[in-house]
């Protein structure tokens, strides 16, 4: 995995998020971002954007926390350990596996859900 790649979207995405409710909130105190002024429909997009913004997120979480926790164990005297070897030899693959959990997740909750219900 390339751990470099997965902080770049992190941190740009976490920034653009932050960017983007200042300037959201700079814009609704001005009074030229209101409720009326942007519809339902401009809602939605903003919460859409929103929730890719949080997968992400989330997505590029995962590399670098395995990362990281692989790393402490190994710090902390661990390395001999069976399941920490197993988990640093095969990092791509768990990573591929909690990615997989992941999107399992979102296939059931649209499936149950209407996509246009979750952005009401």
């Amino acid at each position: 995995m390339n751990h470099k790649l997965a902080t770049v979207i992190f941190v740009s995405s976490f920034a653009l998020v932050i960017i983007s409710s200042i300037a959201g909130s700079i814009l609704e105190s001005k009074g030229l971002l209101t409720a009326d002024s942007i519809g339902p429909d401009g809602a939605t997009a903003i919460m859409i954007f929103y929730f890719c913004c949080f997968l992400i997120i989330s997505f590029s979480l995962v590399p670098l926390v395995l990362r990281l926790f692989i790393y402490m164990q190994m710090k902390i005297g661990n390395s001999d350990f069976f399941l920490i070897k197993w988990f640093n030899e095969h990092e791509r693959s768990l990573v591929y596996g909690f990615w997989g959990l992941m999107l399992l997740g979102l296939a059931i909750i649209f499936s149950i859900v209407e996509p246009s219900e979750l952005f009401r």
